[in-house]
């Protein structure tokens, strides 16, 4: 059983909460320069408490995998399979702890690397993806000076009411639901204000001991994936992006059959109410798309709400080539309307993957190698999508014609039962046989999206078939053309 994220630990690593749990320490006759000198002493005691927590917490395990790699490598000693098993079933859940503990970053971090199968070992990936991105919401009374700074003016100018409460947290900010002076309803996302500190600390951590564990896999190239991962984090940070990208969306389904028949809504961002570090949207009354009260009700029709999430996906990626790439059930909402149908609305779009038409048919030529079994023309479409170089073409022969034998072997019926969790199965048993593959991000991102959806499937109703339910609408998006050259950003 995977722990499970402490949700009522205090944010202590923030900087202002530690400030006022220290407030009555000060001197009442402390000057506004004293104040300012205070806060600034706490932020470099969070740079250098959370810096040394994190340090001591990981480098330990680099030691305990370093002991047994040089005792294999450098003194030729016979580890195991089990010994390493070990190493990895204690130290993936204590990774696991710290992130829940410290938050920030962290999270994100856990949450990215656990989907890199091309590199850690399954009780890694397995550990870690169950970082779920919930926190204690920080109060209002302290987010209210930096709302306030942002607007530069007093928000209750600017809002009829503002909920003090927050309706949802996560580690780079939290959301209140207000209502405009001319009565609309809107949901107000705030960025921490210490969050850019907490992440640059994580991002420092890691540049650190990334080259470190790339001594245990000098075949892989970390540094690539390093990278990535900042930019991931980074630009989950860009308020301006996110809100940006959401009115593409939002724009990309206006005059849809989907929205004009009101079963999927895209929030609209409030221009004059968003800044760098807020973001104003429309609000949509509904609740978390796994809430038991909201599945649970009679009139809800189970699948016809999954067919909706399936089709506001399948036209991101293979009709407009922008999507959101981040499908956990925090990210979707729900309600049953007066016909007793459901309804869906897609929010927050930190994280957005681009599809381009040139990837698009990659990914198609891929596909009809496949289903043919043409092993020349399959292997070279894993090739187009930068699995492997052209040099290795060679070498990664027999392991391609055992995925199509594998294929060519099942009958009509175990064809027709195919679904996510038997292709994860094969393709993660496939890459534990390869040495030197680094899966691209793109395709990571890309085949995280069809995870967390199938993951969804299951939580929303177990009987329903991801795969299945999927395919028809996959086939008829893709065989229409896919996205335009170049999708909107």
């Amino acid at each position: 059983m995977q722990p499970e994220p402490q949700q009522n630990e205090p944010r202590s690593e923030q900087p202002l909460a530690l400030a006022l749990a220290l407030a009555p320490a000060l001197s009442t006759g402390a000057t506004l320069l004293h104040a300012r000198t205070f806060g600034t002493m706490v932020r470099a005691w969070l740079v250098v408490s959370r810096s040394l927590i994190v340090f001591f917490t990981i480098f330990p395990m680099w030691l305990g995998y370093a002991f047994l790699f040089v005792r294999q490598h450098r003194f030729g000693a016979d580890i195991p399979a089990e010994r390493w098993k070990a190493l990895h079933t204690r130290f993936a859940p204590r990774f696991y702890r710290l992130a829940v503990r410290m938050r920030g970053g962290l999270i994100k971090v856990g949450q990215i690397i656990s989907t890199r199968v091309d590199i850690l070992p399954v009780e890694w990936t397995s550990t870690l993806s169950g970082l779920q991105d919930r926190v204690d919401p920080l109060p209002w009374g302290e987010l209210l000076p930096y709302v306030t700074n942002a607007y530069g003016r007093d928000p209750k100018s600017l809002f009829l009411e503002i909920d003090e409460h927050a309706t949802a947290a996560a580690s780079f900010g939290q959301v209140h639901r207000a209502i405009t002076h001319d009565g609309t309803k809107v949901a107000i996302k705030i960025r921490y204000p210490d969050v850019d500190v907490l992440l640059a600390i994580d991002l420092a951590v890691m540049r650190f001991f990334m080259p470190l564990f790339g001594i245990f896999v000098p075949q892989m190239k970390l540094g690539s994936i390093q990278d990535e991962i900042g930019r991931a984090l980074t630009t989950e940070l860009d308020y301006e992006a996110e809100a940006r990208f959401t009115e593409i969306v939002h724009e990309n389904f206006e005059g849809s059959m989907l929205t004009d028949a009101g079963r999927i809504y895209i929030p609209r961002v409030v221009r004059e109410l968003t800044r760098s570090n807020i973001i104003c949207t429309t609000w949509f009354e509904g609740k978390k798309i796994t809430d038991p009260t909201l599945l649970n009700d009679p009139r809800m029709d189970r699948r016809a709400l999954l067919e909706l999430v399936i089709e506001a996906w399948v036209k991101m990626m293979y009709v407009d080539g922008v999507f959101q790439s981040d499908p956990h059930p925090g990210n979707l909402l729900a309600r049953i309307d007066a016909e007793g149908k459901p309804e869906l609305c897609v929010v927050d779009f930190g994280q957005v993957k681009i599809l381009t038409k040139a990837f698009h048919q990659k990914l198609m030529r891929s596909v009809m190698a496949f289903v043919t079994r043409d092993v020349e023309s399959f292997t070279q479409s894993l090739i187009d999508l930068g699995l492997f170089d052209e040099k290795n073409a060679t070498a990664m022969r027999p392991t391609v014609e055992k995925i199509l034998e594998r294929y060519a072997s099942m009958s009509p019926e175990e064809i027709g039962k195919m679904d996510f969790t038997w292709l994860r199965t094969e393709v993660l048993g496939k890459i534990a046989e390869l040495r030197g593959i680094v899966v691209p991000q793109d395709l990571v991102l890309y085949g995280r999206t069809f995870a967390l959806l199938a993951g969804l499937t299951r939580a929303v109703d177990p009987t329903v078939d991801a795969f299945a339910l999927a395919r028809p609408h996959v086939m008829r998006a893709m065989l229409s053309g896919g996205p335009p050259e170049a999708p909107a950003t």
